[in-house]
């Protein structure tokens, strides 16, 4: 640890689908289970493009052809998030993305500041965390219920860092999304992007300063430094 880096203390801030886990085959069975019920048919380049990193409503009305209304909406989200949470809580392969766990033990130990902002539900949210017994990692959840404008609006991440307390500029953000890397950086955020859900030339496009395949290809003391030198840019 340098002495540049010895007192700084970040705010990190973790997506959570794609990033905490690698939960996209487990909302692939939940989104397909429900487009086969009204015969239409999904392929990953949909899930890629148009699913993943969203609330989910404009990929309904999108693939469906039909123009909803809000609680329609509503209701087919939820039977999709029922049907996942049903998924999740009968697997048994659950796992964190692989190095999670010392990488958030690291964080905690120096006094950094870690928060989760997900488009997920808080009922996703709630069996995530306890699956994984992970919650008493997090200083602050925003989950879908305390957001207005979903991701790429900058919304969530703005009241991420204002409720962690830490000045923007030494905020990291992981994400695996197209829209959640927009988010962030509509934010003016630092964003590192995880491989789960996009390829890693997809992600530099759309922003990212870093790629890692998982959280062993990181540590705290390089988001300092990554930090600090983005300062002097």
């Amino acid at each position: 640890m340098t002495p540049k880096t010895e007192n700084l203390i970040l705010g990190i801030i973790l997506d959570m689908d794609g990033v905490i886990i690698d939960s996209n085959p487990y909302h692939k069975i939940a989104w397909t289970n429900f487009f086969n019920k009204r015969n239409v048919e999904v392929n990953d380049l949909i899930f890629r493009d148009l699913i993943f990193g969203t609330s989910g409503g404009e990929a309904i009305s999108t693939l469906l052809n039909c123009q909803f209304s809000k609680d329609e909406l509503t209701a087919f989200c939820e039977e999709i998030d029922a049907d996942y949470r049903r998924i999740v809580s009968e697997s048994v392969h659950i796992e964190p993305v692989s190095g999670l766990i010392p990488f958030l033990e690291t964080a905690v130990y120096e006094k950094h500041k870690i928060a989760i902002a997900t488009s997920a539900p808080t009922r996703n949210v709630d069996l995530i965390l306890q699956k994984l017994n992970l919650r008493n990692y997090f200083d602050l959840i925003i989950d879908k219920s305390l957001i207005i404008n979903g991701k790429p609006d900058p919304e969530i991440y703005l009241k991420a860092v204002q409720g962690l307390g830490i000045v923007k500029e030494n905020c990291v953000v992981f994400e695996d999304s197209i829209s959640g890397i927009g988010s962030a950086r509509n934010a003016g955020l630092i964003v590192i992007g995880l491989t789960t859900s996009h390829l890693r030339d997809e992600l530099f496009s759309a922003g990212v300063c870093r790629c890692i395949n998982d959280f062993t290809e990181i540590t705290i003391e390089q988001l300092k430094n990554l930090i600090l030198t983005s300062a002097t840019i």
